[in-house]
C-alpha cells in the first residue's frame, strides 16, 4: 500500500522548503493543488502538518512562509532540551499483540508489536519514562539484537518524519516510582509517531516527562 497522497505532497514540500531561505513565501493552496494535481483539502493537510512541526508559519492573510531554522522543533522523539546526552535504563521488553496500539501504527489488531519501556536519566536526574512501540514486521532481527541502534530514535527520525502531540495529563500511578514523583503529578506527555520516508508508521512513542527535570520546547 502506497503512502497517502498528502504525505507525498508533504515530503516534496519539505524538500523544497529546505532549499529556500527563512521567511520565503510558498505558493498558495490553490497554486499547490494545481502543481501537484491534488485537491486543496489534501494540500491543506500537508501544509498544516508542516506548520505544526515548525517548518512553515502563517502570517494572517499574507500567506504561508518558510520558518527560520532556529525556530524549527528539535528533531527528537521527546521534544526536550537537554544540556547533556541522557542515558536510558530499559525496564520492559516484549513482543505481543497490543490491540489498543495497533491503530496508531496503522496495522491489524492481531499483528505483533515490539514494546520497550525505558527510563531516561542523566546520572540520578530522572527525566522521563518512554513507552516505545515498533511494528515488529518492519524491525529486523539484527535490529532487535542491537538495542543501541534500536533505541536510537533520532536515527529513525533522520530516515523519515516525526509528528508529535503534547498532552497535559496526570502522571499514571504505575510510573510514579520510576520518576520518584507522587501519583497524579501534572505532567506533559508527548506522543510521537515516526514514519518512514514513504509515510509508513514505524514507531509510536509515549513520553511521560518529569516536569521538574525535563523542559519541553514548543516553537512555532
Amino acid at each position: 500500500m502506497g503512502a497517502p497522497r498528502y504525505l507525498e505532497i508533504k515530503n516534496r514540500l519539505l524538500e523544497e522548503i529546505e532549499k529556500q531561505p527563512p521567511n520565503s513565501p510558498i505558493l498558495s493552496e490553490r497554486e499547490l493543488a494545481i502543481q501537484y494535481g491534488a485537491s486543496r483539502m489534501t494540500v491543506r493537510r500537508a501544509v498544516d502538518e508542516l506548520v505544526v512541526e515548525g517548518f512553515l508559519y502563517r502570517n494572517g492573510n499574507k500567506g504561508t512562509f518558510v520558518a527560520a531554522r532556529n525556530t524549527i522543533k528539535k528533531n527528537t522523539a521527546t521534544g526536550s532540551i537537554l544540556a547533556e546526552e541522557p542515558e536510558s535504563t530499559m525496564i520492559y521488553f516484549n513482543i505481543k499483540k497490543i490491540p489498543e496500539i495497533a491503530p496508531f501504527l496503522d496495522i491489524l489488531e492481531d499483528e505483533a508489536i515490539l514494546r520497550i519501556v525505558r527510563v531516561n536519566h542523566i546520572g540520578e536526574r530522572l527525566l522521563s519514562v518512554e513507552e516505545i512501540y515498533y511494528v515488529r514486521s518492519l524491525i529486523s532481527d539484527d535490529d532487535i539484537n542491537d538495542l543501541k541502534h534500536l533505541l536510537d530514535l533520532n536515527g529513525f527520525v533522520k530516515q523519515g518524519t516525526i509528528t508529535q502531540r503534547f498532552v497535559p495529563m496526570l502522571l499514571p500511578a504505575h510510573y510514579a516510582t520510576q520518576l520518584e514523583l507522587a501519583p497524579g503529578t501534572p505532567i506533559i506527555m508527548v506522543e510521537s509517531l515516526i514514519r518512514s520516508r514513504s509515510g509508513v508508521p514505524v514507531i509510536y512513542v509515549k513520553t511521560y516527562n518529569n516536569p521538574y527535570e525535563n523542559a519541553i520546547e514548543i516553537t512555532y
